[in-house]
């Protein structure tokens, strides 16, 4: 794939997915998670490695909202995050704990989750 405004570029035993412009700033959610899933299926047909992610869904999430888990020592911060005109159900399992976040994420607002991996619970939450 390539073209004047996204490259593909080899590098070493990898590759280099080379955007022109930030594609956070897109108008359409749509575009950004199709250059997303590119990158993603040529990286697993890359390395052969399974990219895994921190949590499974346990329901559907569209393109607008982003789940962005962050791993502490002693606990995992999960922030959630709404481009969405309507609100969002969250259903999430993360994988270290095996704790389960289940919310109504409000349209254009954010939440936060901080589990603790000692308790194996939420410890802390925000917008929520």
């Amino acid at each position: 794939m390539s073209s004047s405004r996204f490259a593909e570029l080899p590098r070493g035993k990898g590759r280099i997915f080379w955007a022109s412009d930030p594609l956070e700033l897109a108008d359409a959610d749509e575009s950004v998670a199709k250059i997303y899933s590119y990158v993603i299926a040529r990286a697993r047909g890359q390395s052969h490695a399974e990219i895994q992610s921190d949590y499974d869904l346990k329901s559907s999430l569209s393109p607008g909202v982003l789940v962005y888990p962050v791993s502490l020592e002693d606990s995992v911060l999960y922030v959630f995050v709404s481009d969405n005109a309507e609100d969002e159900n969250i259903n999430i399992q993360d994988k270290v704990t095996g704790v389960q976040i289940a919310f109504r994420l409000s349209a254009e607002h954010a939440a936060l989750a901080l589990i603790g991996k000692k308790e194996k619970a939420v410890i802390a939450k925000y917008g929520f």
